[in-house]
């Protein structure tokens, strides 16, 4: 291979001891950062947004592939061993390592979980680790059925090395998928086990490089609408630009260590037309705001808003010199502040809307039905671009001011009493949306369809960089999309979490919900290890949680892989 950073991986192995290709026919396959491995000096001192990405092209895709030998099923899902007709699969010798448990069901291994925390309690992170309350639940969900078991799955924190159950079903990695150890991820195992993270998921939720991947996809679609994007998105309410990709407001990303080739003259562009454009609508300063977030910052840490272009400038010169020094620094985003930000009656404050998305490993897209707007504790200030409790959402922000909690319990609100607020102030809209499957609803009829809109088309946009296509594991993976609704109801992509909180109201059906969307089709309950009764009441509830509205709903299908001849 032309790249010195491409490693060669040992060929999986079917039930029969036939090699597999790990590549279909045009596939390819991204070496995410495997430069530091192989030149650490260079490649590690850059800013996450600077490492290489190396990309290798399919072989061996002429290989014929035996036919797996029951009860691994490649096209279907994987059955327990060691229940019903298939108990005696157990005592054959020349079967690889199984994804299926030798107890007979199956075995998850959970990393940096806390066995000794009371089942089902409220998570608590300085307690319970790094594992996040999403998948401690998800853990516990699972052993409580009886199909599952766990197994231990160990990191040394100072080696970073890695104890992983010689057979799992799916391994949980920590917060940003830390602890997954991908290049030997499923080596052995048949069939491929389900993994929590999409490999390269940064690509969209660093806020730098979810600003390239979308402008990388705009240039590659020409301006047009991405690959399989479904037609009932792309018109009526889901678009309210003539620019398919304005996705999110203007932006520009600053990376330290590149100096002269930063889009400097594109910013000052930018700013002169948009401060022209204020001035010309009376707005003045107010309507040409810029704000300024790291790409590697989280929970609002290092985000503030400027006015003067000069002040801007200033900083992106500093963070330079900071780089000329050796020191590391994160590359900045420099985005066009949303002038014009809808808000709420109680108070007078700001929000932003927090909506749950999952990718299977079939690269499925759906999403949560519920959501939450995390609201500001500080009424909205135009005039004051220095008060944070005013103009950003973050719950860790809001917390630290004194009326936190004071409108909502834990400053979130959630969709029926949103929805309840948009009916009264746009009774219009509510009027329009009667007799429709929005059944009145604005949130449904106006807000919602262009929230599905943005997540599919971003998610398009990033496909061939996160799809895991003829690989050893199968990901899956939750995704925390944050939105920005203004004034005219228009919905703006704000940024996109790897490892997204969940509100503690939400959380338990969302679990359910997340298993029986993912890990369900892929390991299916095993009634002969739950028992008929348990078995018949896990239905139940499926059916129960479809009716209350607590599923994933279905916004993309990913086409059926095309079969290597």
């Amino acid at each position: 291979m032309d790249s010195p950073f491409v490693s060669f991986k040992p060929k999986p192995v079917s039930p029969d001891g036939v090699a597999q290709p790990y590549f279909g026919a045009g596939d390819v396959v991204e070496r995410r950062q495997c430069a530091e491995a192989a030149q650490p000096d260079a490649a590690s001192s850059l800013p996450m947004d600077e490492r290489p990405i190396v990309t290798r092209a399919s072989y061996d895709e002429d290989r014929p592939i035996a036919p797996p030998r029951a009860p691994y099923d490649e096209d279907g899902p994987l059955r327990p061993l060691n229940v019903g007709a298939l108990s005696n699969a157990e005592d054959d010798a020349s079967l690889p390592p199984s994804c299926a448990s030798r107890f007979g069901g199956y075995t998850l291994a959970a990393l940096n979980f806390n066995a000794k925390r009371v089942p089902f309690s409220p998570f608590d992170e300085a307690v319970d680790g790094k594992l996040g309350s999403v998948y401690t639940r998800l853990t516990e969900t699972l052993l409580a059925r009886g199909d599952w078991e766990r197994k231990a799955a160990l990191r040394n924190k100072a080696t970073g090395e890695m104890k992983l159950p010689s057979t799992y079903s799916v391994l949980l990695g920590t917060a940003q998928g830390k602890g997954v150890p991908w290049g030997r991820l499923g080596y052995g195992i048949w069939p491929p086990p389900l993994v929590n993270y999409n490999r390269g998921f940064d690509i969209l939720t660093r806020k730098g490089k979810m600003a390239a991947t979308l402008e990388t996809a705009r240039v590659d679609c020409a301006g047009e609408w991405p690959a399989g994007m479904p037609a009932e998105l792309t018109c009526g309410a889901a678009v309210r630009s003539t620019d398919k990709w304005e996705l999110a407001p203007q932006n520009f990303v600053f990376h330290p260590s590149k100096g002269d080739s930063n889009p400097l003259s594109a910013l000052r562009s930018a700013y002169a037309a948009c401060a022209a454009a204020a001035e010309a609508s009376g707005m003045g300063k107010a309507g040409s705001r810029w704000i300024l977030k790291p790409s590697e910052g989280a929970k609002g840490e290092g985000i503030f808003i400027e006015t003067e272009l000069e002040a801007i400038e200033e900083h992106l010169r500093k963070q330079e010199e900071k780089a000329g020094a050796g020191e590391a620094v994160s590359s900045w985003v420099v985005q066009k502040y949303i002038h014009n930000p809808l808000l709420l009656k109680a108070g007078n404050r700001k929000f932003d809307m927090r909506c749950w998305i999952l990718v299977d490993a079939k690269f499925n897209i759906h999403l949560y039905k519920h959501g939450v707007l995390r609201v500001a504790a500080a009424s909205y200030n135009a005039d004051d671009i220095k008060d944070i409790h005013s103009h950003l959402t973050n719950h860790c922000i809001a917390t630290t001011h004194a009326e936190y909690g004071k409108y909502e319990a834990t400053n979130e609100l959630f969709y029926a009493a949103f929805d309840q607020e948009l009916i009264e102030r746009y009774p219009e809209l509510a009027a329009q949306a009667r007799g429709t499957p929005a059944n009145g609803s604005v949130l449904e009829s106006v807000v919602l369809p262009q929230v599905r809109r943005l997540v599919v088309q971003s998610m398009l946009a990033a496909r061939e960089r996160l799809a895991s296509d003829g690989e050893y594991y199968q990901p899956f993976q939750l995704y925390g999309y944050d939105f920005l609704v203004d004034a005219e109801l228009r919905v703006w992509l704000c940024e996109i979490n790897a490892s997204p909180a969940v509100a503690d109201e939400l959380l338990p059906d969302l679990v359910k919900a997340l298993v029986r969307t993912a890990i369900d089709p892929i390991c299916p309950p095993c009634v002969e290890l739950m028992g008929a009764e348990a078995s018949a009441q896990y239905d139940a509830e499926a059916s129960a949680a479809a009716e209350r509205g607590d599923v994933f709903e279905t916004l993309y299908t990913s086409p059926p892989k095309e079969e290597t001849p």
